[in-house]
């Protein structure tokens, strides 16, 4: 149980309680109160118009008659405001409620007798009722006329909250702020155009003398004194009890086998709960902001508070997220930094960022479901008071059909792609690739892998982090009448910290992105040693691409059941392009004479070999990322294979038929790429570079 007393009871049901009859009821009572009020201005507008003209002696002060009337009104008004708030929020004055929701009192009020209100009553003993319908309709009418006869403390409690199924709590005084103070501001508004209108000195201390204190101020204090001071102890002992589980970063895992029909659906995965308990523990505070005046005593405490919990929570994040990228050459890959053309650093991590890939995984967790509706479109609740002169304009238009903005942030993302754009974003990346390129070499750099479990909660911690912060700022902000979305702009240092909570998903995104790549790394970096290179006796598929294709189907499932299908996406994204590209290197390894080939000579069976295993890695990697939102590129995976699959077989040509490749395919690869394959001996011919040199004159003559 948490702290709090009466107020400790926090769960989702309370969070989630439907008050929308209790909201619509107040504002019923406020519109009728409104419609009084404005009825009363008319009525002291046409009398003062009156004695003013006919110049009589009746008021000493024609211009303030029948002030005393109006703030007498008010005074009821207000009283009978508080007194229906006030039901509302008295826990001590709970009604019992029935399995079905129901009390007596609601029974009763249905014309129901007492007996028929039990366990096994469905209305066919009602023998009465179906023989004597007089009956039933006087009996109705006098259940009518008792409910109308109760007190606002007795229809609260016996009529209107066993109807909804709720109970009297003092956390709905948030609910009942908002429409409550538009309707003070709407009579003081009120109040001051009669005024205007009729010449009334507002400064006179009569004009201000309140006969009953305002309910707003009444719910104010009771917000301030009561309430608040619970929520935000809540908010922050539920955080830090969340933190300090051992397992509050881990993955919440569901195992079981009926859990969905399709495997291939996206799944909707569960935060893990640490983030789980900040978005519940604050979710009062968040809705407060909303509910609160902006930049008053009570609203500046409220944004420190929060400010304070998630930067506590960022501060766990942090020493989590060194636990488990420590070491890790993803990490060391990310951190990587270089120069560009322009002599400007760039590092490997925003070299990522220009991928097609990553502007998917940004617009992935991009939509947050808004909290609360903004102030202009709280104008069109009832409860308002109707303006003492109509207006002149139009209704305004409705807003549906104006285009929302575009989403801050995606506006340097590049969601076009292609294959030229990845392409040259592969050469960026491959400048920092390249020590880990160098297979079957001294100079190829150590590769330190996470285990399955750290890239599970890798992939865990990135995607509640990235969905953390789309609920979070999803909560600061509101709907405008004309359907846009606007920030609150008095949450600086808040939205700073959810962008901190951001920043940190996406980083624990790239980590796992890079992790999967130097798994594959390492895994292919082994092709070159394989004895299947050079067998004569059959075609084999060397153990390590055996080995890939089931790392990348297990991976797959377990990183959509910790993560779900945007974070496995994205960690699986680009590998169309490296797979491939691993097998030109593993290629270019054994053409410079390096690798198994260095104890006997390549075979046809190897080269055999080699072009089934890109075959193979094909088939492993699309099932691998064949579910519902997947970023695989076929485009950009048929023309990558095909490349390295044209590599290969270069391996296997005669050196006539190498040199018909080349005259007519020498813009395919590189030159140096070239030269290795007319130095190197193959199945079918003998080395020659001589050769080379002789066809590059032959073709830079001619053009």
């Amino acid at each position: 149980k948490m702290k709090g007393g009466r107020y400790s009871i926090m769960s989702r049901s309370s969070q989630h309680a439907d008050l929308r009859e209790l909201r619509r009821h107040l504002n019923g009572i406020l519109s009728a109160f409104g419609c009084v009020m404005l009825r009363l201005a008319h009525f002291a507008q046409i009398l003062r118009y009156r004695v003013t003209q006919e110049k009589s002696t009746a008021y000493s002060s024609p211009s303030s008659a029948m002030q005393s009337v109006l703030l007498t009104a008010k005074g009821i008004m207000e009283r009978e405001v508080k007194g229906f708030v006030r039901a509302c929020l008295n826990e001590s004055a709970r009604t019992p409620t029935g399995p079905m929701g129901d009390s007596a009192a609601t029974a009763k009020g249905r014309g129901m007798t007492s007996h028929e209100s039990g366990l096994f009553s469905m209305g066919i003993i009602d023998r009465e009722k179906k023989s004597n319908s007089r009956v039933d309709n006087m009996t109705s009418n006098a259940s009518k006329s008792a409910i109308a006869q109760l007190t606002t403390q007795r229809f609260v409690s016996d009529i209107l909250f066993p109807k909804t199924n709720n109970n009297p709590q003092i956390r709905h005084a948030l609910y009942f702020r908002k429409p409550v103070s538009k309707w003070t501001s709407n009579v003081q508004l009120l109040r001051k155009e009669l005024s205007s209108v009729t010449g009334e000195d507002t400064s006179a201390p009569s004009y201000s003398n309140e006969v009953e204190e305002p309910a707003v101020d009444f719910l104010d204090n009771l917000i301030k004194k009561d309430l608040l001071p619970v929520l935000q102890e809540e908010a922050v002992d539920g955080t830090v009890r969340a933190l300090e589980r051992p397992d509050a970063f881990d993955p919440v895992l569901d195992r079981n086998v009926y859990a969905r029909t399709n495997s291939n659906e996206p799944q909707d995965v569960d935060m893990c709960k640490a983030c789980d308990a900040l978005y519940t523990s604050t979710g009062p505070l968040f809705l407060a902001l909303h509910r609160l005046p902006r930049g008053g005593e009570m609203y500046l405490p409220l944004v420190a508070v929060l400010e304070h919990v998630i930067l506590t929570f960022i501060s766990r994040v942090k020493q989590q997220v060194n636990k488990l990228c420590s070491n890790k050459t993803a990490l060391k890959l990310l951190m990587d930094s270089g120069s560009s053309s322009g002599g400007n650093q760039t590092s490997f991590g925003q070299c990522m960022e220009r991928r097609k890939a990553f502007a998917q995984l940004v617009l992935a967790y991009a939509d947050g479901d808004l909290l609360e509706v903004s102030e202009e479109a709280v104008a069109r609740e009832s409860g308002l008071v109707p303006p003492l002169t109509p207006p002149s304009a139009d209704t305004p238009r409705s807003g549906s059909d104006i285009n929302r903005s575009n989403i801050p942030g995606m506006e340097d993302l590049d969601l076009v792609g292609g294959v030229d754009r990845e392409e040259h974003n592969l050469a960026q990346e491959l400048q920092f690739m390249k020590p880990f390129l160098e297979f079957a070499t001294a100079k190829q750099s150590k590769i330190v892998i996470c285990s399955d479990e750290e890239l599970m909660k890798s992939a865990c911690l990135a995607h509640s982090l990235m969905k953390l912060s789309s609920l979070l700022e999803s909560r600061l902000k509101v709907r405008t009448n004309l359907g846009a979305n606007k920030m609150l702009t008095s949450t600086r240092a808040l939205r700073e910290a959810i962008k901190s909570i951001k920043a940190n998903g996406l980083k624990m995104a790239k980590f796992c992105r890079g992790d999967i790549m130097m798994q594959t790394i390492t895994r292919l970096s082994k092709v070159c040693t394989s004895s299947t290179i050079v067998a004569r006796d059959a075609v084999r598929i060397p153990s390590s691409v055996n080995d890939l294709g089931e790392y990348m189907t297990a991976a797959s499932d377990n990183l959509r059941e910790a993560a779900g299908n945007a974070v496995t996406a994205y960690s699986f994204s680009s590998l169309e392009q490296y797979i491939p590209l691993c097998l030109i290197q593993t290629v270019r390894v054994l053409a410079a004479g390096e690798g198994i080939i260095t104890r006997a000579p390549l075979s046809m069976n190897g080269i055999e070999s080699l072009d089934r295993s890109g075959s193979v890695l094909y088939r492993d990697l699309k099932g691998a990322t064949s579910f519902d939102n997947s970023f695989w590129d076929i485009e950009l995976a048929a023309v990558s294979f095909e490349r390295s699959a044209s590599f290969m077989a270069m391996m296997e040509l005669e050196m006539s038929e190498l040199e018909a490749y080349y005259q007519a395919n020498h813009e395919d690869f590189s030159a140096a790429d070239f030269q290795l394959m007319f130095a190197m001996d193959g199945p079918r011919r003998q080395g020659d570079i001589g050769r080379y040199h002789m066809l590059q004159r032959r073709l830079e003559n001619v053009t």
